[in-house]
């Protein structure tokens, strides 16, 4: 049986906190390999600005490019719609029938995850992942855990050590305002971003 990770997100764009939690997962976790998903449409975001689905699909394959073991996935952007993880978990579990699933997914989502739809479900198919973020304690991550250990009987893994504070939402504000973002992106993604000016790139 391998253990596959899923790792979903608007990736708008994909930064090196992105890459970095799944570099980390694989290792921590043995994770045979890792599935990322760009969302066509993400139901608990504010989806303005945002990248279409072929420039931050683009921008993911770049991301992972010289990453061993990650596959890009575009199940979510040719379903279109709302991309609801229950479903997408459904799916993946109908192509990988005897792999274990791990959800991968930011401490800030961990948080919000009982107000997705069919939670319940989502435990059943899949153990998550998730990663201590600098302005989230660890504390409230752990009452979180076990919240869902005992309503849902989930099956829950923190890594404990931060990871680098990005958000696309600063790397974008960046672009916008033509200030540096290069450092906060690999380096093919920020060349991608220049190349075809976007965000409001302008030399």
């Amino acid at each position: 049986m391998s253990r596959v990770g899923v790792f979903g997100g608007s990736f708008n764009p994909i930064h090196l906190g992105h890459t970095g939690i799944v570099k980390r997962m694989i290792k921590a976790y043995e994770l045979s390999r890792v599935v990322v998903i760009p969302t066509f449409n993400t139901p608990l975001k504010d989806n303005t600005p945002m990248l279409s689905p072929m420039h931050r699909f683009r921008m993911c394959e770049l991301a992972f490019e010289d990453i061993e073991n990650v596959t890009i996935s575009s199940i979510e952007i040719e379903r279109e719609g709302k991309s609801y993880t229950v479903d997408t978990l459904k799916e993946l579990k109908r192509i990988y029938p005897d792999d274990e699933l791990f959800l991968i997914i930011g401490a800030d989502s961990f948080l919000q995850l009982r107000l997705w739809r069919d939670v319940s479900t989502i435990f059943k198919l899949t153990s998550i992942l998730t990663v201590v973020r600098g302005e989230v304690f660890l504390k409230e991550l752990i009452t979180c855990k076990e919240f869902y250990e005992k309503e849902y009987d989930a099956k829950i893994f923190i890594s404990e050590e931060p990871i680098c504070r990005i958000s696309s939402t600063e790397v974008r504000n960046s672009i916008l305002n033509n200030k540096p973002f290069t450092h906060f992106l690999p380096k093919k993604v920020s060349d991608y971003i220049i190349e075809k000016g976007l965000y409001g790139y302008e030399e």
